[in-house]
């Protein structure tokens, strides 16, 4: 059966090419099939306070809009991400499948130009891990025309990879086309580079994110 991530006969972890994304929730508006690729990286990393840190991720170089770590995630690693410039109508996510074959997902968090949505922790730019698992990372924009009634605050937690469905007021989505956000799909990474222990992501539309993996030191 299909996954996002499975390991080769030399323990690498890559993406399965028959992996199907919904990009639309309820019926399917369109399909993106993850490429097969080679995600093995060097691991830049640094020790500081205790902690292993690492920007050993990798942007799929054909989707242009999925970020996922090099080697898949473990019980306890730490997911920061530190948000520069970001527009009110951006919604950057961490998102986990939940079924065998990926075509469910459970948002983990989401975050806009405020901070995490739903999260009121002084540290709600660091994320637990806490189980092993096939998570992923990626941008959703979501315009607001006419009067201005601010981003949305929530999202529902369960759905389709690469969706995202938000909650809100009736002014808010009376002010977003939700559906033709979604058919567009995540905003494109334009640019991505290992700075030291921090992978930094440049994305349509000039916002940058920091991202980094964290684990307590042996």
């Amino acid at each position: 059966m299909s996954a996002l991530y499975r390991a080769d006969a030399h323990g690498n972890i890559r993406i399965g090419a028959g992996v199907v994304l919904l990009l639309a929730a309820g019926a399917v508006a369109a399909q993106t099939v993850l490429p097969g690729v080679d995600v093995r990286a060097p691991k830049w990393e640094e020790r500081h306070g205790g902690y292993v840190i690492s920007s050993n991720f990798e942007v799929d170089p054909k989707m242009s809009a999925v970020i996922y770590p090099a080697e898949a995630f473990q019980k306890d690693d730490i997911v920061s991400v530190r948000l520069t410039q970001m527009k009110d109508d951006e919604y950057f996510v961490l998102q986990e499948c939940i079924s065998s074959d990926c075509t469910q997902a459970h948002i983990v968090r989401a975050w806009n130009a405020y901070g995490a949505l739903g999260v009121t922790a002084h540290n709600d730019d660091r994320v637990w891990i806490p189980h092993e698992g096939k998570f992923f990372m990626w941008m959703q924009r979501f315009p607001m025309s006419g009067f201005r009634t601010g981003p949305f605050t929530g999202y529902e937690p369960l759905g389709p990879p690469l969706v995202l469905n938000p909650t809100g007021t009736a002014a808010q989505f009376r002010a977003c086309d939700v559906k033709a956000a979604q058919e567009r799909g995540p905003v494109k990474v334009l640019s991505s580079a290992h700075d030291g222990s921090s992978f930094v992501l440049r994305f349509e539309g000039g916002t940058s994110i920091l991202i980094q993996r964290m684990h307590a030191a042996e």
